[in-house]
């Protein structure tokens, strides 16, 4: 994900860890720039003599569904947490993004990094998706000698709903998800748990259904 807006005023006085915009799309490139096996859908919008745009990246050959028109509300959050990784001395990046339809509905969460804690939780910035709860238990593979880390599965459920059913996925799957009625599809980059104090990482991303498509 990228995010570039001129003139910069906004964007660079930014303070505190997250960045928000609320945008009508006036024009969408899909697979418009690549590098390797990625390519970029990027929404882009103008306000006044403010011009922006949004970027994400996707496997060739999934784009993003045409937004253009739509109303959308774009929020990015980034942040060191509250623990040390387990690949260093330094904390765990804890950071997520978000794209929601005029209604706030959620359209597409991208996560580059959620820390994994020793309690089996996995930490997603405040308020960002109250929507969804996110656990990691262990995976059945051996932890490879000489490392802290170990390889695991994250459950997915409605955070809203009582007794809601867990989604259970491993590195490299998607699966079906549904929140307060609607389909997502969640897709899992990365997930490891460390095996003393320190925290793991989790990579994942989550679609509304049919928000995907292929060129």
């Amino acid at each position: 994900m990228a995010f570039k807006e001129t003139p910069e005023t906004r964007s660079i006085q930014r303070t505190g860890p997250r960045l928000e915009r609320r945008f009508t799309v006036a024009r969408q490139l899909r697979g418009a720039y690549r590098h390797g096996d990625q390519w970029a859908s990027v929404l882009e919008y103008e306000a006044g003599e403010t011009r922006g745009g949004v970027s994400y990246g996707l496997a060739v050959p999934e784009v993003l569904a045409d937004l253009t028109g739509r109303t959308v509300g774009w929020v990015s959050h980034r942040e060191p947490a509250s623990c040390v990784s387990s690949d260093g001395e330094h904390p765990e990046l804890l950071s997520g993004d978000t794209l929601r339809d005029a209604d706030g509905g959620l359209l597409l969460l991208t996560v580059p990094s959620a820390p994994t804690t020793p309690e089996g939780e996995v930490l997603l910035p405040t308020g960002l998706v109250p929507e969804l709860r996110v656990r990691w238990e262990l995976a059945d593979c051996e932890r490879r000698k000489d490392t802290r880390t170990q390889g695991a599965r994250l459950r997915f459920e409605d955070a809203r709903k009582r007794g809601a059913s867990p989604v259970t996925v491993s590195v490299g799957e998607t699966k079906r998800l549904l929140l307060g009625g609607v389909r997502y599809e969640v897709r899992v980059a990365r997930a490891q748990a460390d095996t003393s104090d320190r925290c793991g990482q989790a990579v994942f991303t989550v679609f509304r259904e049919g928000l995907r498509e292929e060129l």
